[in-house]
């Protein structure tokens, strides 16, 4: 289920049009992505590439669902079961629906004003007459960005641990399984600082030699005049602020995350403050973050791709990867739970508080579960 590609993303200007290209390699040939794809006059700013193209990023919540998720307050509902509604097992499918779409969708639902998620992830498994049940640790979502990629490394991780349990087990492989219901148990945090996306955090990790500016910044100034210029084709932006500002994109297509130019002042990147526009999962201003090493922010570099777990040996393609393989401990923090069955060989648990999640909102079916 990996989502990991490689692309590059450049302008070109050619008879005074500017034009944005996201190109994914895909079996080593380049492709043009279209949806990525913007042109603006060359004497515009970079920020009106951002202003009619598609968002991949970013929810927008009717007044039902914002209504809906203050009932999920009020009831204080943390548990939400997802079922497979059709009448014979398609495991992988109903896997892949789950992974790509019904969790990550559900993620940024509840991501909506909480600035971090914890998230539990339980797997109910039925093989040879038998009812398991997988659960991980709990794991913090710090950054709406990287849910798809948490959600892509846990059920990989859990798929793993399921197949080489039921082997190792009840030698059976993992086609003997039937899963057909997924638990997610969430707890939305308020009031800490808003992170980087891993991808980037990891680039922060890396001991580098950051960038000393000398300039000071006016950063209320800097907030009020974004603020005031965004999304205004002829905003004005005061020429005392000598910035240079970025932003991130998601590409609705391949899901890769990138930063691109906002609004650049100066080309002289080592004496030209450089900041990153900070929004939250509905696109909300949420604040400025310093960058202080212009270069290693935005460059891919070959170092982020050769890398080897130490503990099980797994190689991986990002640093990215690399860090939510550490973070979820190599998958050995799942642990196994056998359920009772009744006689008709299946489990049954009874919730008092519980509803089902609307279908116009939500298109798989998830049930919220409240406290007793």
């Amino acid at each position: 289920m990996s989502r990991h590609r490689q692309s590059r993303f450049i302008f070109e200007t050619s008879e005074n049009v500017r034009t944005f290209r996201h190109q994914p390699f895909i079996s080593e040939l380049s492709v043009e992505c279209q949806s990525c794809q913007s042109r603006v006059r060359a004497n515009e700013p970079y920020s009106h590439h951002w202003m009619s193209s598609e968002d991949g990023q970013h929810i927008k919540l009717s007044l039902e669902e914002k209504l809906l998720l203050k009932r999920i307050e009020r009831e204080r509902v943390d548990t939400f079961i997802m079922c497979d509604e059709s009448a014979v097992g398609r495991t992988r499918d109903f896997l892949l629906d789950a992974g790509m779409e019904a969790v990550p969708q559900l993620l940024r639902f509840l991501n909506y004003e909480a600035s971090q998620l914890e998230v539990t992830f339980g797997f109910y498994v039925n093989v040879t007459k038998k009812r398991l049940y997988y659960e991980t640790f709990p794991i913090i979502i710090k950054h709406f960005l990287d849910i798809d990629e948490t959600v892509d490394m846990v059920f990989t991780r859990m798929v793993e641990k399921i197949s080489s349990y039921v082997l190792s087990t009840l030698r059976v492989p993992m086609e003997a399984c039937t899963i057909k219901r997924l638990k997610l148990i969430v707890h939305r945090q308020f009031n800490s600082h808003l992170q980087l996306p891993l991808q980037y955090r990891v680039k922060s990790d890396v001991r580098v030699k950051a960038t000393k500016i000398a300039k000071p910044v006016d950063l209320p100034l800097l907030t009020e005049s974004y603020i005031n210029y965004h999304g205004k084709r002829f905003g004005h932006f005061p020429d005392s602020l000598q910035v240079n500002l970025y932003c991130f994109r998601v590409c609705p297509r391949t899901k890769e995350l990138y930063a691109v130019p906002y609004l650049i002042r100066s080309e002289d990147v080592n004496n030209t403050p450089t900041f990153l526009i900070q929004t939250d999962v509905a696109g909300e201003f949420r604040g400025m973050h310093e960058i202080r090493n212009v270069r290693r922010f935005l460059r891919s570099d070959p170092n982020d791709r050769v890398l080897v777990c130490r503990q099980c040996k797994a190689h991986f393609s990002s640093r990215l990867h690399f860090a939510l393989h550490k973070y979820v401990d190599c998958g050995r923090g799942i642990v196994v739970m056998s359920l009772d069955m009744d006689t008709d060989g299946e489990s049954t648990e009874v919730y008092e508080n519980c509803f089902s999640l609307p279908k116009q909102f939500f298109k798989f079916a998830w049930f919220a579960i409240g406290p007793n």
